[in-house]
């Protein structure tokens, strides 16, 4: 239920504020269009050169050119490029002591006028700096400095008022992203590697072995082939996971059955309590190998929308090992 208060205002206050929103949207679509329409030919150049070096990008703006430029050098760094961001007036004060001698240096700015940039161009050229440039303006001075341009158009903002940077931002955003994606591609950067950058959270998760989260021994739901229905259910009301495992006497798995192959059989048949599990399973059942961390089996639910919500764990030999429920995977 909404509150009060947002059900008054809404009422009282008849804007098109959905309209608004919208136009918002669809400018800054428009820009990103226009940008892949004709992608330059420098984006393949920075990221040859940003490929190529060894010591952290230095990602570097003002204002909310500024805060592009952080969150850009935090994807390079996820992505397996170090890199750190570097305000542009905090520099001309002693923070251009970060940079070395050849190093990289990523640039955001709309105008391609600020004082801030303009006035440490000299000190990043004198040290032998390769200048990338994401600029709004390619004949400003902060365009003609720069060894690579890269034109970051937008033929007006968003904003109704066609002063914010809303369509500027978002485009100098995406050509970031996609710099440190294209570098990241061509220094061949796995996932793997993304999730030892990222040891916390469900990221970090992710690379846990499913040993240490899938239910075992009596958590772990497990009938006979020829198990009675009675049987059956009284095994997946212990387990609490919707689904039983069938196995063979020799340990194999066999097949899954879910509650809703039991519900599907009662409604089709009048005999279900004289049905051995054999005849409810699933015998093909989704599986995933008990080597295989939490982000695999993320991976493989992910790829089956719509499917059960639990993961019989096998060796390669198709004994059952365990049995992993999506809760698990998030609260293990």
């Amino acid at each position: 239920m909404k509150h009060a208060a947002i059900v008054q205002a809404a009422e009282s206050t008849p804007v098109p504020a959905l309209a608004w929103a919208g136009e918002v949207i669809a400018g800054e679509r428009r820009a990103l269009e226009a940008f892949e329409a004709a992608l330059p030919p420098a984006l393949a150049d920075a990221v040859a050169v940003i490929a190529g070096r060894a010591s952290p990008l230095t990602c570097l703006g003002m204002g909310k050119s500024g805060l592009i430029a952080a969150k850009v050098a935090a994807t390079f760094s996820s992505l397996g490029t170090p890199a750190y961001a570097l305000n542009a007036a905090e520099a001309a004060h002693g923070d251009l002591g970060a940079v070395q001698d050849g190093d990289v240096v990523l640039l955001f700015s709309n105008s391609g006028t600020t004082d801030e940039i303009l006035r440490i161009l000299p000190v990043l050229k004198g040290r032998a700096c390769v200048l990338i440039g994401v600029v709004g303006r390619p004949d400003s001075p902060l365009g003609r400095a720069v060894d690579i341009l890269i034109p970051a158009c937008v033929a007006c903002e968003a904003d109704h008022i066609g002063m914010a940077p809303t369509s500027s931002t978002t485009l100098q955003l995406a050509i970031g992203d996609a710099l440190a994606v294209a570098v990241s591609r061509s220094l061949g950067f796995t996932r793997a590697d993304f999730l030892r950058h990222h040891p916390a959270g469900l990221l970090g998760r992710q690379s846990l072995p499913l040993r240490t989260l899938m239910r075992t021994g009596d958590e772990l739901p497990v009938v006979g082939p020829h198990a009675p229905v009675a049987d059956l259910l009284a095994a997946m009301s212990r387990g609490r996971m919707g689904a039983a495992c069938v196995v063979g006497e020799d340990g194999r798995l066999l097949g899954l059955v879910v509650d809703g192959d039991i519900r599907r059989h009662f409604q089709s048949r009048r005999d279900v309590y004289d049905t051995p599990a054999s005849a409810l399973m699933q015998p093909r059942p989704r599986v995933i190998d008990v080597a295989a961390t939490l982000g695999d089996a993320l991976l493989l639910l992910r790829e089956r929308e719509g499917g059960y919500s639990v993961l019989p764990v096998v060796d390669g030999a198709g004994l059952l090992h365990g049995m992993l429920h999506a809760k698990d995977m998030l609260n293990g």
